[in-house]
């Protein structure tokens, strides 16, 4: 293969992968709805309504449960950036689990 075969044929390649990942991006923006309610660790109540899908939020305080009464899954992560030990909580579903960020997808 010729070098400028070989630079057109990844250069079509890098388009369509960025043209997917584009898509997906998309494809995940809207609101969840319903409510998302979360205590924190001075037992602070907090509630968010109608989540922005796909991007991460950090909490103020530590989070340490939430009951996600949206109609979508909200990942929770020990981190600040939405990439450490995620735990994912299906729509209606409480549970108990130190955090520091989410995300809804």
């Amino acid at each position: 293969m010729t070098l400028s075969r070989r630079v057109a044929v990844t250069a079509a390649a890098s388009v369509a992968a960025m043209s997917f990942f584009a898509g997906q991006a998309i494809a995940t923006t809207g609101n969840a709805t319903g409510t998302f309610y979360y205590t924190d660790a001075l037992g602070g109540n907090q509630q968010v309504v109608n989540p922005e899908l796909g991007t991460c939020k950090l909490v103020s305080v530590l989070g340490t449960s939430v009951s996600n009464q949206t109609d979508a899954t909200v990942v929770l992560y020990t981190d600040t950036s939405c990439a450490l030990l995620a735990n994912p909580v299906s729509p209606g579903s409480t549970v108990t689990f130190v955090f520091k960020s989410y995300r809804f997808i």
